[in-house]
């Protein structure tokens, strides 16, 4: 990052936008700016500019917010070589000898006492062990937003040991806590809680969207409610009529449907990639009292199923064929359920389609992807399903809507051959 501009966009779960910046380092010398989309508290947009002296140590931030109402506000906060601060030419004594400014709600600000500490090396951390972890206590200028009213913030990080882009240190703050990845760069990649990278390093969109699932189910643990939903009724009266008795489920969620399964008899296996929902839903199982009928694995649906060849008797996906993989990612994915699934078994799953209202808007990704409010899906057309039936016997493809919007779904039925006939 050092002697160029590097552009870097978060989505803010916390505010439920988005952030964009452009961040210089010359030597030890960070300078930013930025543009902000938030709706929490309040619909909201942000502007701002940030300029460090030596040592990443906060010289000025300029902020500009503006509310729905059309009410503009500004903050001009600056820090002194004598460690005093002043917000809008105002002494600000409470803040005095603090080094850093902190945005709210903004991970920038969460860069500048990692590389002065070089935190997103461990170097610091490292020569500290003999003491403890590496920890960094520190007196922040903190920026409530959108109001721009500036506050005192205790604040600790903690050195916790090398991740996949960089570093993982713990951020402090009364109450809260939150282990944060950090790039080499010394840039938030992700911030439970908070907010994670788009495009991140080395990251494909399929992994993005799974730091966005994992950010929706801990916000919104009961997304869809408790109720099943159309399609795994259709599904249970399909492994019947098959003679099922195990049943996968695939992209579970928080497990509206497997419990629906697994409290009308059959013995389920779910599985998905969000740990969060896993643990709602055996939560549920157990209010249930279905929990010895539901076994859970948390499962990468681009990853080989990790259950033996014939080893259950249907197989259920609601939606997640249409997440964000690549269609040969899902040619993979169906062949993994004909390997799995015994002959004569049921395949029951529902996908969006090209008739859909979100088809075609939003951001491209290509290969029939399009991301919208942060989903990307991937919508089918019947050719897709037609693909997909090859080496099955296929009994039927059904449209239906659910949902407000509503989504515009297909929900197919489908038998592995030899077996016999099942009435849609």
């Amino acid at each position: 990052m050092t002697g160029q501009a590097q552009g870097v966009t978060w989505r803010i779960t916390g505010s439920r936008g988005f952030e964009t910046a452009w961040v210089e380092v010359s030597g030890t010398v960070l300078r930013a700016r930025g543009r902000v989309l938030g709706t929490v508290p309040e619909p909201y947009w942000m502007t701002y500019e940030l300029e460090t002296g030596e040592d990443y140590v906060t010289r000025r931030l300029l902020v500009t917010a503006e509310d729905a109402s059309g009410d503009s506000r500004s903050l001009d906060l600056r820090r002194g070589d004598d460690g005093q601060w002043t917000a809008n030419g105002q002494p600000l004594p409470e803040v005095a000898g603090a080094d850093d400014c902190d945005l709210g709600l903004s991970p920038l600000t969460n860069t500048m006492p990692v590389l002065r500490h070089r935190l997103h090396e461990g170097a610091e951390a490292g020569a500290a062990a003999e003491d403890g972890p590496g920890q960094q206590d520190f007196l922040m200028a903190w920026v409530s937003v959108p109001d721009l009213t500036v506050q005192p913030s205790l604040q600790t990080y903690t050195y916790l040991g090398p991740a996949e882009h960089g570093a993982r240190v713990r951020f402090t703050s009364g109450d809260f806590r939150s282990d944060l990845e950090f790039d080499r760069d010394g840039l938030v990649v992700t911030y439970p809680g908070l907010a994670f990278r788009l495009h991140s390093p080395g990251q494909d969109l399929a992994a993005e969207q799974r730091r966005h699932w994992q950010e929706t189910y801990e916000e919104r643990p009961d997304l869809y409610g408790p109720q099943p939903s159309e399609p795994a009724v259709h599904a249970a009266v399909m492994f019947r009529k098959a003679g099922a008795r195990t049943v996968l489920e695939l992209g579970a969620g928080h497990g509206r449907d497997a419990v629906y399964l697994a409290r009308a008899g059959f013995e389920v296996t779910a599985t998905d990639f969000s740990a969060t929902a896993l643990a709602r839903l055996r939560e549920h199982a157990e209010a249930e009292g279905a929990a010895e009928r539901v076994h859970t694995i948390e499962h990468d649906a681009r990853d080989p199923l990790p259950l033996p060849d014939e080893s259950v008797d249907g197989v259920y996906a609601h939606m997640l064929l249409c997440m964000a993989l690549s269609t040969e990612e899902i040619r993979a994915l169906v062949d993994e359920v004909m390997r799995v699934l015994r002959p004569g078994g049921v395949f029951v799953y529902t996908v969006r389609h090209t008739g859909d209202a979100h088809y075609g808007v939003g951001t491209s990704h290509g290969d029939g992807i399009y991301e919208h409010g942060g989903f990307a899906v991937h919508f089918f057309d019947r050719e897709l399903v037609d693909a997909l039936a090859e080496g099955w016997e296929l009994r039927e493809v059904h449209a239906f809507e659910e949902g407000t919007l509503p989504r515009r779904l297909w929900r197919i039925t489908q038998t592995r051959q030899p077996g016999p006939a099942v009435a849609p």
